[in-house]
């Protein structure tokens, strides 16, 4: 189930940057940028739940998910309060190559890759 999670995640998260692209494009979102928090997105919601088990929240690989996925969310958000107020190349600078929201989200997405891994 973990492992299954885990894609869902990769998967979902991997939307919120064209839905950012969206919104940076048009100065609104085709579908819109909600769960700002971690916690409310559907990874996360799996994430602070009950279905993992007390090893898996204990491991590195967890927290490393964890910390990242905070910081993935920060960044969604910050791009998408400068794209609505009209700031658009500061945030495309953000989703640049170089950029602080493509740093987390790949680093994210390693964290999640290596977590999947980790599981047995």
């Amino acid at each position: 189930m973990e492992k299954q999670e885990i894609n869902n995640a990769i998967s979902e998260h991997a939307m919120w940057k064209l839905n950012l692209q969206a919104l940076i494009r048009r100065g609104k979102l085709e579908l819109p940028v909600r769960q700002a928090k971690d916690n409310e997105c559907e990874f996360g919601k799996w994430f602070y739940g009950p279905s993992i088990i007390p090893r898996q929240r204990s491991s590195a690989h967890y927290k490393r998910v964890k910390q990242l996925h905070i910081l993935f969310h920060e960044v969604a958000a910050k791009v998408a309060e400068l794209a609505s107020r009209g700031e658009k190349e500061e945030a495309e600078r953000l989703m640049g190559f170089d950029g602080e929201y493509t740093a987390i989200s790949n680093e994210l997405m390693e964290a999640l890759g290596r977590w999947k891994e980790s599981i047995r």
